[in-house]
């Protein structure tokens, strides 16, 4: 495929689909496998593709997906020495040298827990958990350099990733109610200054326009809040703040980097949001923590999706399908889009529920599709070391790390609260060229073992070389490829042998082979299709 062929590809994103929400039922071919696990994961393994071929895609779903109890990934010995040490905060009149030792930890620190995320893409197996964490993530954003001086303590954002993951299949109105409450987001919001009198607006102002309803209706343009809907809001959320630092004034012993609740900093009076939603006013006995969170602040997210249920479920579906599906799902396709919300306002807005009916159509599965999306940072630097079996240590960790941040997603830290804008801006004049690089490094370290250890994961890899030429293909590439792409890629595999030699060769791990594999893998990565997914 050449990049005008991509480009114009791109440009259908907007064509009418035939293809329904209705479930596809018949077992999974290796193509359509690969093409659940690229949307579900950071690229399959060649084992895992096995694994899931051959099943109906309900059963793929529940294998790869899981029920969301599952064990989640550990901390590393080196992150547990700080994810529960308070640093005081390096902006109260500090010495500068003590502010720099402080802000150089953070930073460490900050680069630590990113690497282990990262490495979590790389290494996971079944069930995938990252990218629907991603997927929060970049929804209910926070920055770790969130404004032009504070940084947030790297423990916050670990907690805050540990509340995603956990709540990655969960009740999306569960997930509100979680992340109001976390560390990260109230100090990134500005709620660890939200008091009575003088409520700070930030968070619910981004509640509603970027988290759960959007400014106005998809399908109707009218607007989906007021002003005056801000601002009794914001007073609902005034008393929080999150144990930050050392020495903070205020806040409860034994609790590092908790939230608590300062109830002199409460507005009790009563709150009207929306046209029915009210929050009765309470009484200093019920001004205590858990009172408010369960009264006001679970009570404020019951409010949002009681009054405009169904708004919230065609806002958060439309995220699901741009994240997940396709990248600009458009007006025409809002039928889609009108049919996933009503099941998940049917099924209480619980996302597990609303990926299966997804992940299982034949909408899903339909060609209009397949090889439509542009693959995010992660999905293209992690994607191929997973498709390669690539392991690596810690230095290299720290290398993916910011190949990733030098195609323009550094993890944690987003331009602002509206997250990546994605999609086509993942391409530019500048990161094309850096994938390209990096792919090329990657595929440059394997040694001739790791290339035949590739191969040998491919049935019938030194019996039939067309069918290995096929998985081959439809491993690396999202699409199907003509003929004439075809045997080009079959003329650089075999090097100039012959199919017989080449077959003999790979199984007595012949050098002439190898190169093969690797001149292969070059023009693979080159390929415009390769960026896609």
């Amino acid at each position: 495929m050449k990049r005008r062929d991509l480009l114009i590809k791109l440009k259908g994103e907007n064509e009418i689909l035939s293809a329904s929400l209705d479930e596809k039922t018949d077992a999974l071919n290796y193509a359509e496998a690969l093409h659940l696990l690229r949307r579900v994961s950071f690229h399959p393994t060649p084992e895992q593709v096995n694994q899931v071929a051959g099943k109906t895609p309900s059963e793929a779903f529940d294998t790869i997906v899981g029920n969301g109890t599952e064990q989640l990934p550990a901390p590393t010995p080196s992150m547990n020495s700080w994810l529960n040490v308070l640093e005081e905060n390096p902006l109260e009149n500090l010495p500068q040298e003590i502010r720099a030792e402080i802000e150089g930890r953070h930073r460490t620190h900050y680069f630590e827990f990113v690497n282990w995320w990262l490495n979590n893409m790389r290494s996971e197996e079944f069930p995938s958990m990252e990218k629907f964490t991603l997927f929060l993530h970049s929804t209910w954003c926070t920055e770790f350099t969130y404004d032009t001086l504070a940084l947030l303590p790297p423990p916050l954002l670990y907690r805050n990733n540990d509340t995603l993951r956990k709540n990655r299949l969960v009740d999306y109105n569960k997930i509100a109610e979680a992340v109001s409450q976390d560390g990260a987001m109230i100090m990134y919001q500005s709620l660890f200054y939200s008091g009575k009198g003088a409520p700070n607006e930030n968070y619910m102002r981004e509640l509603m326009e970027l988290f759960t309803l959007g400014i106005g209706d998809l399908e109707t343009g009218s607007a989906n809040y007021t002003e005056g809907d801000i601002r009794e809001g914001a007073r609902a959320l005034t008393g929080w703040r999150t144990v930050a630092y050392l020495g903070q004034n205020g806040a409860p012993a034994n609790r590092p980097f908790e939230t608590f609740f300062v109830k002199a900093q409460h507005d009790t009076g009563g709150k009207k949001i929306m046209q029915f939603g009210q929050i009765a006013p309470i009484t200093d006995d019920e001004n205590t923590e858990d009172l408010v969170r369960s009264k006001e602040v679970s009570g404020l997210i019951d409010i949002l999706f009681n009054e405009r249920g169904i708004t919230v479920a065609r806002f958060i579906c439309a995220k699901i399908l741009r994240f997940f599906v396709y990248s600009d799902p458009g007006a025409d396709n809002m039928s889609i889009i009108n049919e996933l919300a009503q099941f998940m306002t049917a099924n209480n807005y619980n996302l597990r529920k609303v990926y299966k009916k997804l992940f299982t159509s034949q909408y899903f599965f339909s060609d209009e599709v397949r090889g439509c999306q542009i693959k995010t940072p992660p999905e293209f630097i992690i994607g191929l070391e997973r498709m390669l079996g690539v392991d690596f240590d810690s230095l290299q960790q720290s290398k993916t790390r910011t190949s990733v941040s030098s195609l323009e997603q550094l993890l944690y830290d987003p331009p602002n609260v509206g997250s990546w804008k994605a999609y086509r801006t993942w391409l530019s004049t500048t990161t094309y060229p850096l994938r390209i690089k990096y792919a090329k490094e990657i595929v440059t370290s394997l040694s001739n073992t790791q290339l035949f250890d590739l191969v040998k994961k491919f049935p019938e890899y030194n019996i039939n070389f067309t069918n290995l030429l096929s998985n081959l293909t439809n491993y690396f590439l999202p699409v199907s490829l003509s003929q004439s792409r075809l045997d080009t890629f079959r003329q650089i595999l075999l090097n100039g042998m012959q199919e017989s030699e080449w077959l003999s060769g790979v199984t007595s791990n012949n050098s002439s082979v190898a190169q093969g594999i690797r001149l292969f893998l070059d023009r693979v990565i080159v390929s415009p299709d390769f960026q896609l997914c």
